[in-house]
């Protein structure tokens, strides 16, 4: 047993490099017809999907029960799927909220919004330093702070008396 740990014979190497260098360059090119989207980590639909693309191509090509045939099908379908739920959420504002998160404040005009701030597990040292990663020194310096639909924090520096367009639909969970 402990004799094939190590090296297992040229039968399997051949056949991971082979895999190798058909499902390797089968996945680049279906991800290039299917656009720039398809890599995207916008919701949690596109982070399932990438997820799920590194273990097919990782089954594909180490897994002898799985023929290239076998895992070309399984990543097309998987794009193909991601492809339909981009567009049908881009065409629909019901189906985009069922698979997308809106954003929220975590912090506005001086006020932290605490509720929001427990149901996300978000804690006042980590907004101190996604602050201080922007080159501020003080929440007085910002605006708001927003937690994205894809998880990451938004922080949002005060300019006066500027529009703030950018901050409509963000959810407000006041405490």
């Amino acid at each position: 047993m402990l004799d094939t740990v190590l090296f297992d014979g040229w039968k399997s190497v051949l056949r991971i490099a082979i895999m190798c260098m058909l499902a390797y360059p089968f996945l680049i090119v279906l991800l290039r017809i299917f656009g720039k989207r398809s890599l995207t980590n916008v919701n949690i639909f596109d982070f399932v999907i990438t997820v799920t693309y590194g273990a097919t191509l990782g089954s594909i090509i180490t897994s002898e029960k799985v023929s290239f045939v076998d895992g070309a099908v399984v990543l097309f379908m998987l794009t193909l799927l991601q492809y339909i739920v981009s567009k049908l959420s881009v065409n629909s504002k019901g189906f985009a909220s069922l698979i997308k998160a809106n954003p929220s404040f975590i912090y506005y005009e001086g006020e932290f919004y605490e509720q929001s701030m427990h149901h996300h597990r978000i804690r006042k040292d980590d907004l101190r330093g996604k602050i201080r990663q922007q080159g501020l020194s003080s929440f007085e310096q910002v605006e708001a702070i927003v937690l994205e639909g894809d998880g990451s924090l938004s922080i949002i520096q005060k300019q006066g008396h500027q529009p703030k367009d950018a901050l409509e639909g963000v959810e407000r969970s006041a405490d």
